[in-house]
């Protein structure tokens, strides 16, 4: 039986009873169909197959495609934009003086993230002094880059160990000595040459002649020198915005010229990917300076736009029955029940992809923006002021809006409903120059920093794992040849276990100015003591050849600090090589130093973290090119084990 809508006019009916034509209410009606599968699979829905003609007319009848809607279409809108632009790059504690931020800066991840380049890569440094002996070459000028080379002669140093720093080793005979200091002469040449006339007395006193066409090369490699790296030539180590206690970079950006000052602020900045979500906005007022008030950028347009309807690949077609784009099949995604996030995406593409419109805005960047005026006219000439979303219950709404600092001790304007429009930069990061893997260890109780690789002697990283096993903690010296070996003991007593050069540990402590009522601890740095056996007569064996040369190479390492010997044992105590766990890069380790590097025992959760130091490369909007060295932290890969015991018997095998 099929049931069709037959008007009663057309069926000559005439109404006795006003129900016949106005019947009750029903609740086996509709206001919209939308697909309610019993599997995780709808793509057997959305083929929608189907053999009936007049089922075709049904189903368009039931989505209402038959029938007119007085809904208009969005056709112009009504937009006007205050903004505030970010002049200054604030440091949170004021360490540093603020930084402006013209208009051609340095993005504000360069800025914030750079550490010395030349002076941290000798390789790099010696290259860049090559370049400038080419220049001088190619302008004829081969005296002046032998002068240059024998005032200036850049350093690659010789590892202590080549077979673990090979790259340091490879480079110290090819490179040290033979090549330009350039770090060292563009500070020396750009200290001395404020003009032309103090350029020629730099070269004339460094015995080069004529001083002239010198200048101008030197000029012109300073130039590319500035150009080649952001290298801020301060002391080694981090960049003043990192903080060494979470392992992440803290800064501030604030408004100039305007009053309150509006300020947003980066507290937890670590991947190398800076986008508005970083950012909290607040604002401070001077004592004693009136209320300004008023925004630096006002921006509308002088015709009033069209909002564009939101498209994305596979969007379903405005008509049911029409060919849609197969790149994308909604109906491969397989959603349970309680699989929340993909019923969302699902319900959002299939049943309200259509309800969103663009509006295309163009702005300046590194400001923030509030939107003053925003309305929408149909084609029908009504007009529909679009307000900010809001909960209809009141609570707060924070999609898509920046989070407010709170300052309860200082009156503050009105900040919901701003966006800081930051500066997009999609920076290249290189092969780590430094990898820091930081866990926690359950069985022995404590984090461990596991440096995985650092710079060599040339800047060049190398495997910190493979040095390790040449600072072997597991050899023993042999007994002599016909010696009587001493008689063993059906028990060996173990104070300690080995663990690997390159592992260091972290102990929880007590925080500093911490009270019984407010208890805390944090992480601090420690090193792991191994003894060896170091009898001189014993090392002076053939026999011992290798562990002799272990012993030789412990008492040379820079990041190795021994202790006095003691009735034929020493102690080794292993610091870390790398930058990232060290506060003072610039100062030899040592148990007595004030660099003690503590640790918000938060920072380093149960799935770990990881750290990295590598160089970055981008282009501005301007289209220049910038390299730098930064740092970054994302999530580790664990728990994990040392292996460290204390205390340990066991049998030796004999009964």
């Amino acid at each position: 039986m099929a049931l069709f809508k037959v008007s009663a006019s057309a069926a000559r009916v005439v109404a006795v009873d006003i129900k016949a034509f106005k019947p009750d209410p029903s609740a086996t009606t509709w206001s919209r169909l939308e697909p309610l599968p019993t599997a995780d699979d709808v793509t057997l829905g959305l083929q929608a197959p189907v053999a009936d003609p007049l089922w075709l007319l049904a189903r368009q009848w039931q989505f209402n495609e038959l029938q007119g809607e007085d809904a208009g279409s969005p056709v112009g809108a009504a937009l006007r934009v205050l903004g505030v632009p970010m002049a200054r790059l604030v440091h949170p504690g004021g360490a540093v003086p603020d930084v402006a931020l013209p208009a051609g800066a340095p993005p504000i991840e360069a800025l914030v993230e750079q550490e010395r380049v030349l002076a941290a890569h000798p390789k790099l440094n010696a290259q860049a002094g090559q370049h400038l002996m080419r220049m001088l070459r190619a302008a004829g000028l081969d005296a002046a880059a032998d002068g240059l080379l024998g005032a200036y002669r850049a350093p690659v140093a010789d590892p202590a160990d080549a077979a673990a720093d090979n790259a340091g080793f490879v480079w110290h005979h090819l490179l040290d000595g033979r090549a330009i200091d350039a770090q060292r002469l563009a500070a020396d040449f750009g200290a001395a040459a404020g003009t032309d006339a103090q350029a020629d007395a730099f070269v004339v006193a460094l015995g080069i002649a004529p001083a002239a066409p010198v200048r101008a090369v030197l000029k012109q490699w300073r130039q590319w020198v500035d150009e080649l790296a952001l290298d801020p030539r301060t002391e080694s180590g981090a960049s003043p915005y990192w903080n060494p206690h979470r392992m992440e970079y803290a800064f501030g950006l604030r408004s100039e010229g305007v009053q309150p000052e509006l300020r947003v602020q980066a507290e937890e900045y670590r991947d190398g990917r800076l986008d508005w979500d970083d950012f909290v906005v607040t604002s401070a007022i001077a004592p004693g300076v009136p209320v300004l008030g008023a925004a630096q950028i006002e921006w509308a347009p002088k015709r009033r736009p069209m909002p564009a309807v939101a498209r994305y690949p596979g969007m379903p077609a405005d008509r049911y029955w029409e060919f849609e784009d197969g790149r994308v099949n909604f109906g491969a995604i397989g959603a349970a029940k309680s699989d929340l996030a993909r019923l969302a995406v699902l319900e959002y593409a299939l049943v309200f992809g259509n309800d969103w419109y663009l509006l295309p805005v163009t702005l300046p960047v590194n400001a923030l923006y509030k939107v003053a005026e925003f309305s929408v006219r149909d084609n029908f000439g009504i007009e529909v002021p679009i307000p900010p979303a809001r909960n209809l219950d009141g609570t707060q709404w924070t999609m898509f809006e920046m989070s407010v600092a709170a300052n309860p001790f200082a009156p503050r304007p009105r900040l919901d409903d701003c966006l800081f429009l930051c500066p997009a930069l999609h920076a290249l990061e290189g092969p780590p120059l430094e990898h820091v893997l930081m866990m926690r260890d359950e069985m022995a109780n404590i984090a461990w920093a596991i440096e995985k690789k650092v710079q060599g002697t040339s800047g060049e990283p190398l495997d910190r794992r493979f040095e390790s096993t040449r600072l072997s903690t597991t050899q023993t010296l042999r007994v002599a040849l016909g010696a009587t070996p001493p008689p063993g003991a059906p028990l060996h007593y173990t104070l300690q276990t080995p663990v690997a050069a390159h592992w260091i540990p972290f102990l929880p402590v007590k925080r500093e100015g911490a009270t019984p009522l407010n208890w805390s601890i944090q992480l601090q740095r420690g090193v792991v003591v191994q003894h060896y056996q170091v009898d001189a007569t014993r090392l002076a064996e053939p026999r011992n050849a290798d562990y002799a040369a272990v012993i030789q190479r412990l008492r040379q390492t820079p990041f190795v600090e021994p202790k006095p010997e003691q009735a034929g044992l020493q102690g080794f105590m292993f610091h870390p090589r790398g930058e990232i766990l060290r506060l003072t890069p610039a100062n030899a380790p040592s148990l007595f130093s004030t660099d003690f590097l503590r640790l918000e025992d938060e920072e380093v959760p149960r799935d770990g973290v990881e750290l990295r130091r590598a160089f970055n490369y981008a282009r501005d909007a301007s289209g220049r090119a910038l390299l730098w060295i930064g740092r970054s932290k994302t999530t580790g890969r664990g728990e994990g084990a040392s292996g460290l015991r204390f205390d340990r018997v066991g049998r030796t095998g004999r009964r």
